[in-house]
């Protein structure tokens, strides 16, 4: 409680000893104000208890991939018949034709942002990174982040080359320095005017877009400005094979040695994706080895591996990153934004992709979505429950049919658990998820206009297809529906 001391009391804690997390069965949470003051055995004294017996008390969990969009696009992957998208890991919202340039309504950019910071929210995500998608109010996403509760390093993105179809639907990209120059700036205004909103809770971080859409001069602008300033960085990479050989043949180098001679990596900038890489299966590209380039510049990947098995590719792998030296994070990137399932996917394709058993461990997996995630925002205080850490923290329910006996909660956690799971939410100090909903926001009305900007998306899509084909023709529904009256 931000007023007064709350206690969480009575679950399998998960604690901080300095070096790793451990369990304390039975153990408690002690909350001053924004802040952990006590974490093991004791019962201190609280003017407010929280009862976690049988549950699991977990660190909140860092999503470091987040794109607060409802990205229509993405909802439409899951059963694809879109075969253009394996090529260019664009939708028509991404890549449009350029005389159809594809607009949202504010409304649709403000409730796509407040349900999907809502959804991450609610799955345990107490802190995301946004790289910066989308466009509309910026002055409205500090005032939604304000609203849900959650923490958000955040700030607009940009970019030197936009990105478009053509009329046979190839992809291409197209330079606009004037635009580059203008979002550019924007960002820094946003910066100025908003790092340290929200009672600390929103935090800027430089977004240059992709990597292949910012020129060399964009990126060491970028990394002249975060030394400067002390901010973290966040640019995609490795995508999509489209983006690894758009750079091979305008930078005559691959894309980490394109974004390391222009002085972007290092150990506070997270690269989302890295999936598509020098000797990846897909890339028939072997020279050099871009892992080592993280590895030896301390970047940190974001990894975000639902989104990619749902395109039948994967990153190669979760394993081999960390044993060459690589900072992995884990990111949800755009829907379903829960965390907990999306450890379970990293576990499940690492051991796949590495063929055995003993890739993907829940402990990295745990700590991919926790301390790594923390240190690679530069916050030691998120990530973990210890004395003096920020009151970050969930109360998971995995006392359910679905868990079925168990041993290790963490272990059942990665492998069973979802976001569905979790029951309570602080956030520095305040429980803004009790009982599964949220206490600051009206969940039904949110989910209803979310629905309707959706919808309003796909009803027009025709309208910004290079092909003028509607939705129903590009990912047709698992099942035809039946006409009324048959």
């Amino acid at each position: 409680m931000k007023n007064g001391t709350l206690r969480v009391d009575g679950g399998v804690v998960i604690g901080w000893n300095g070096e790793g997390h451990e369990l304390i069965p039975g153990g408690s949470v002690l909350i001053e104000g924004d802040k952990v003051t006590y974490v093991g055995y004791e019962k201190r004294p609280a003017d407010h208890v929280i009862d976690a017996s049988d549950k699991l008390v977990s660190p909140g969990f860092i999503n470091l991939h987040v794109h607060t969009q409802l990205n229509v696009g993405d909802y439409l992957v899951t059963d694809v018949t879109k075969r253009d998208y394996l090529g260019a890991n664009y939708f028509v919202y991404g890549a449009p034709p350029k005389d159809r340039r594809p607009g949202q309504t504010p409304e649709g950019v403000k409730v796509g942002r407040e349900f999907s910071m809502l959804s991450a929210l609610r799955n345990g995500s107490t802190t995301i990174l946004d790289p910066g998608g989308g466009a509309g109010d910026y002055d409205d996403y500090v005032a939604l982040v304000d609203k849900i509760g959650l923490r958000s390093f955040f700030s607009p993105r940009y970019r030197s080359h936009d990105t478009y179809t053509d009329a046979d639907g190839g992809h291409y990209y197209e330079e606009r320095p004037d635009k580059g120059r203008q979002s550019f700036d924007e960002a820094m205004a946003f910066i100025e005017k908003h790092d340290g909103a929200c009672d600390g809770r929103l935090q800027a971080i430089l977004s240059p877009n992709q990597a292949e859409t910012c020129d060399a001069a964009m990126l060491q602008e970028t990394a002249a400005v975060a030394k400067k300033l002390n901010l973290g960085i966040h640019t995609h990479v490795g995508g999509n094979a489209r983006e690894f050989i758009e750079i091979v043949y305008r930078a005559k180098k691959s894309p980490m040695e394109y974004l390391y001679e222009n002085g972007v990596l290092g150990e506070k900038t997270i690269v989302g994706h890295a999936v598509f890489v020098s000797g990846h299966s897909g890339m028939m590209y072997p020279v050099g080895d871009e892992v080592e380039i993280l590895a030896e510049t301390g970047t940190t990947v974001g990894h975000c591996p639902h989104k990619y098995a749902k395109m039948g590719f994967a990153l190669e792998s979760f394993d081999r990153y960390l044993q060459q030296g690589v900072n992995v994070g884990i990111g949800t990137d755009t829907y379903p934004l829960d965390i907990i399932a999306e450890m379970r996917y990293a576990s499940r394709i690492a051991r796949v992709v590495d063929g055995t058993h003993m890739a993907g461990r829940p402990a990295d997996l745990f700590n991919a979505a926790t301390v790594w995630g923390a240190d690679a925002l530069g916050r030691p205080d998120l990530g973990r429950l210890a004395e003096g850490s920020a009151a970050d923290l969930l109360v998971i329910n995995l006392k359910d049919i679905s868990y079925g006996p168990m041993r290790d909660p963490v272990t059942a956690l990665v492998d069973f658990g979802t976001g569905k799971d979790v029951e309570t939410v602080i956030v520095a100090g305040e429980v803004v998820i009790d009982n599964g909903t949220s206490t600051r926001v009206d969940e039904a009305d949110i989910y209803a206009r979310a629905q309707a900007a959706a919808t309003v998306g796909w009803d027009g899509w025709a309208a910004r297809d290079w092909a003028n084909r509607d939705v129903e023709t590009i990912t047709p529904p698992a099942f035809p529906t039946r006409n009324a009256g048959k």
